[in-house]
């Protein structure tokens, strides 16, 4: 933890002189000039990258569990409140529409004091009105406080801003996808937890149905206030300890500087139809398997958690296989990438819409959300190139899309007749968009290659910690 100051950008200290020297002596191999690191280790919670990139996914996980602890219980709520169906779909959106706003904000917010202050904020506003929520009395009362609830999913900004500051453009397709998609790993783990935490209140012979979810939600507040303190308290603001701003601009200087880049808009388009789809499917499979398959509330929940749970591995695979196709073919083979497996997730979906058995329609969706969480994954394997200086802003503006497509998707399926309907017409949306995937248009500018380029072309950056072993025996360690 340090305080930020400011940064003159990569180009002053190629200019002015050797490589800084780290703050405390690194476990991974790194390059010398930005300290990012150059590979990982996921056993490892060294400072600073690696006890940043667990710090960022286990926050983002705490902040999904709460962002979607309701949705597994809807059944539920839905009774007790004497709510229509059209009624919880509102409330959803409420929920993801707040996060909307608050992600446009945060990103270029962090671009200006750091991803760890910023995370550290969200998680600690969001445990209030979780608390409070078994409170609620009505639709109105239940809409607001999903809409301050939600403003914990601004939480995969500093997520995905934290690994991407932290590890060179070469692996951060794979760092933010393994980060973010064991973070989404929330949405499929709060099925679980819900109703296992609603099983067990209804269990006590003096606490019924409205008795049980109402108390439900105390273990995720408490927990968002537990990683709050995590991230506060053990991590560190960027590879050189204090935050360094890459961007002399003010925070809303940069949200302009990324609002004004027509890439961030196409990207936008594109994680619409990735995680908006995902949010969309998180709020609504336990009601969608409850209603048409006519199973119990436990059952459909258990059942909608197999849909979140692949994040352990699927959009992993995402980052995985854009930074392979970008040893292979640049950044060509990234946004090709995109296209295959966004234009794979819409295809699935219409077959998904069309499945009439239970065990059908779950063989179909695991299927599904290999895909939808795979693109996620290659969506984010973009962006650090985006704009390097506004990393953060363009981390909250894409994430946005994500919630964007949410809401789209949630009034879609208010008009339609059916939740088979609307999957079916929202599969067609997919692979337009995907489609659309090619006219991406991002240049490759990795500090990597820059640096290579300013040391003469030599292909020698200092890749091994231990080649910058004195510099790192005489560096202060910083607490």
């Amino acid at each position: 933890m340090a305080d930020m100051k400011d940064y003159a950008g990569p180009a002053d200290v190629e200019k002015n002189g050797p490589p800084p020297t780290p703050f405390i002596p690194f476990s991974l191999a790194y390059d010398p000039y930005s300290h990012k690191a150059t590979e990982y280790n996921i056993k490892s919670c060294a400072r600073p990258h690696m006890r940043a990139f667990h710090l960022a996914w286990v926050s983002f996980l705490m902040a999904f569990i709460a962002w979607f602890s309701f949705a597994p219980l809807a059944p539920a709520i839905k009774k007790s409140l004497k709510l229509t169906r059209t009624q919880i779909l509102t409330a959803n959106i409420t929920s993801v529409g707040s996060t909307v706003l608050a992600r446009f904000i945060i990103g270029p917010v962090m671009d200006f004091i750091g991803p760890r202050l910023g995370q550290a904020g969200i998680l600690l506003f969001a445990a209030i009105p979780t608390f409070f929520a078994g409170l609620v009395q009505n639709l109105a009362g239940l809409a607001t406080v999903r809409a301050l609830v939600g403003v914990v999913g601004a939480a995969f900004v500093g997520c995905q801003f934290w690994c991407s500051i932290m590890f060179t453009e070469e692996i951060a397709g794979t760092m933010n996808a393994i980060a973010g998609g064991w973070g989404n790993l929330g949405g499929g783990l709060t099925q679980i937890i819900m109703v296992g935490i609603f099983e067990m209140n209804r269990s006590s012979p003096t606490c019924d149905a409205d008795c049980a979810w109402r108390n439900a939600f105390y273990i995720p507040a408490f927990s968002l206030l537990i990683a709050s303190a995590l991230v506060y308290f053990l991590g560190d603001d960027c590879p050189k300890g204090s935050y360094v701003r890459e961007s002399k601009k003010s925070a809303a200087g940069g949200a302009g500087a990324v609002a004004a880049n027509p890439q961030v808009w196409n990207l936008v388009v594109q994680y619409a139809v990735c995680f908006g789809v995902e949010l969309h499917v998180n709020n609504t499979a336990a009601l969608y398997y409850f209603e048409r398959f006519n199973v119990s509330l436990a059952t459909a929940g258990l059942v909608a958690s197999l849909f979140g749970l692949m994040n352990l591995f699927a959009r992993a695979w995402g980052g995985m296989i854009s930074d392979y196709c970008f040893s292979r073919w640049g950044m060509n083979g990234r946004k090709y990438a995109h296209i295959i497996i966004t234009c794979g997730e819409g295809f699935v979906l219409i077959i998904f819409s069309r499945m009439a058995t239970f065990a059908g329609a779950i063989c179909i969706m695991i299927i599904f959300s290999l895909f939808v969480q795979s693109a996620e994954g290659s969506t984010f394997g973009i962006v650090p190139y985006v704009d390097p200086e506004h990393t953060g802003g363009v981390c909250g503006f894409v994430g946005a899309g994500g919630n964007i497509g949410a809401v789209l998707w949630g009034v879609l399926f208010i008009f339609s007749e059916s939740f088979a309907q609307g999957f079916f017409i929202l599969g067609w949306i997919v692979v337009a968009v995907g489609l659309v995937g090619f006219t991406i248009n991002v240049k490759d500018k990795s500090s990597l290659k820059r640096v290579d380029s300013t040391l003469g072309g030599s292909g020698s950056v200092g890749n091994s910690a231990l080649e910058l072993k004195a510099n790192e025996a005489a560096a202060p360690i910083k607490v």
